[in-house]
């Protein structure tokens, strides 16, 4: 049903129909400003790269071969945009040879972990290391395609990814030993 719909929109779209635009944008604005935000951590930006997907995407519709694959073109849009912000001499990513198992924090983001918590956390990783985290762990790109994408070698896009990995979960279990000790603080002053 929903592909359908899709095609008769996008189809609307290519003959200039406002309406049919405005009804694409509310089918795909919340789930693109997600990828957006997650990848560039300001949402002021992440709006601004929205728009401009938007637009390049109607503007284009005529290089889109398949219209039941809108979506998945217009996530690429925004991933190509996200990345061309942060390619404006935002960020360094740093070569690493060498990586050792002992060096990064094995624990996982289990199950119980809250996933806004979570988002919290990613957008306050270093860009270069929030996009790549963004890329793999979230829209499942291979690292091959995240170092094709950045300009990086596919080493470095692993090397990258696994220091993203290790910064959000020192982030969470520095969290975690935050509320731990803030609890046990109450329990005292409770109990006193």
């Amino acid at each position: 049903m929903l592909q359908k719909s899709e095609i008769i929109l996008v189809g609307q779209c290519r003959k200039g129909n406002v309406k049919a635009q405005y009804n694409l944008y509310r089918l795909y604005a919340k789930g693109m400003y997600n990828v957006a935000i997650r990848m560039v951590g300001d949402s002021q930006v992440a709006e601004d790269i929205l728009q401009e997907a938007f637009i390049k995407a109607f503007n284009g519709l005529d290089k889109l071969q398949n219209d039941v694959a809108f979506g998945s073109w217009l996530k690429r849009i925004v991933i190509n945009l996200c990345i061309d912000y942060s390619r404006k001499d935002r960020f360094v990513f740093a070569e690493i040879d060498e990586i050792k198992g002992s060096d990064f924090i094995s624990e996982e983001i289990d199950d119980e972990t809250d996933p806004a918590f979570v988002h919290e956390l990613i957008k306050k990783l270093p860009e270069g290391a929030r996009q790549i985290l963004v890329m793999r762990a979230i829209e499942g790109y291979r690292h091959a395609e995240i170092g094709e994408e950045l300009g990086i070698s596919e080493s470095t896009a692993k090397t990258q990814f696994f220091r993203a990995r290790q910064l959000l979960a020192e982030m969470i279990k520095e969290k975690w030993n935050e509320d731990r000790s803030r609890k046990i603080s109450e329990r005292k002053t409770a109990s006193a």
